[in-house]
């Protein structure tokens, strides 16, 4: 049994703002590597030498350093809504399939993470064909001046339908994915033996390359070599730096010492929400000031 809780001590803005920092962090460092394996999956790259660094060289030298993160706007700016209809789906199936408890079996949890991922993979997968479509172009010659352009030019000359053309592999290939890293995230107590919000930054890298290593291993007949190669830098910028903004955010909402000790705040009670934190301080601060009267 896997018990469900959500750390009550962030907000759902702050929530979304590490996720989308930690995503937009994480794809700006590795979309090169993105760039390169999309290419040489597409076939794009001619003559002997072949593959994602074929690629990346030939990119690099016709059409300058720039044009290597190619796509990396749109790439970051699907981060949030994706990451918010995703965490949001998955509320909803567990609060589903959670007991009267609290408690949700792993079988169950998997199931609620499948759904989620392909809940966000359909309502940003246009995004996504975006993104390739502006990897794949010549910079020197462009056939899309940019985001909006692609998405006009895309539906005038192809239709609607377009922007889900290749929708049901990638689809198929978010169940286990999502389901995999979902599964291996609730179980990261068991691994190292101790509260998930202890754990140091080297063990939050080393814990999603696990999750990478095994979502990869489920996932792969449906996403082949691409994110195989992508998986393991990715997730590891990402979760990490997501991990330290959280800190970043506890430090603020006065539950932690420092964001990089993460020692809690003698004396706060961490079971209280950042609402009722921030009440409870001007309680004391009122209290402070009248007890301060002038006398005679």
């Amino acid at each position: 049994m896997a018990t469900w809780r959500r750390d009550g001590r962030l907000t759902g803005s702050q929530r979304l703002l590490c996720a989308g920092l930690a995503g937009s962090l994480s794809l700006s460092l590795t979309a090169p590597l993105e760039l390169a394996t999309v290419l040489a999956q597409v076939g794009v790259v001619r003559g002997r030498a072949r593959g994602p660094w074929a690629a990346g060289l030939r990119v690099w030298r016709t059409e300058g350093p720039r044009a290597l993160w190619k796509g990396n706007a749109v790439a970051c700016l699907r981060l949030f809504p994706c990451s918010a209809v995703q965490l949001a789906a998955y509320r909803k199936f567990v609060v589903l399939f959670t007991d009267d408890l609290g408690h949700i079996s792993q079988w169950h949890s998997i199931m609620a993470g499948s759904l989620a991922g392909m809940v966000s993979t359909i309502v940003t997968y246009p995004t996504d064909l975006i993104k390739t479509r502006l990897i794949v172009q010549n910079m020197l010659e462009p056939s899309y001046r940019g985001i909006f352009h692609a998405f006009s030019t895309i539906y005038q000359q192809e239709g609607f339908l377009a922007f889900y053309r290749g929708v049901s592999l990638t689809v198929l290939g978010a169940v286990p994915f999502s389901a995999g890293s979902l599964l291996v995230y609730m179980n990261l107590e068991k691994i190292w033996n101790g509260p998930r919000d202890r754990f140091s930054l080297f063990q939050n890298f080393a814990n999603v390359c696990l999750a990478a290593a095994v979502t990869q291993t489920l996932s792969f007949p449906f996403d082949t070599v691409k994110r195989k190669m992508q998986i393991v830098p990715y997730f590891g910028v990402m979760f990490s730096t997501f991990e330290f903004c959280k800190r970043i955010c506890l430090y603020q909402n006065g539950y932690i010492m420092s964001p990089l000790s993460y020692k809690l705040t003698p004396g706060v009670d961490q079971s209280l929400k950042p609402q009722e934190l921030r009440e409870l301080k001007k309680f004391f601060k009122t209290g402070q000031l009248k007890s301060k009267k002038p006398t005679l």
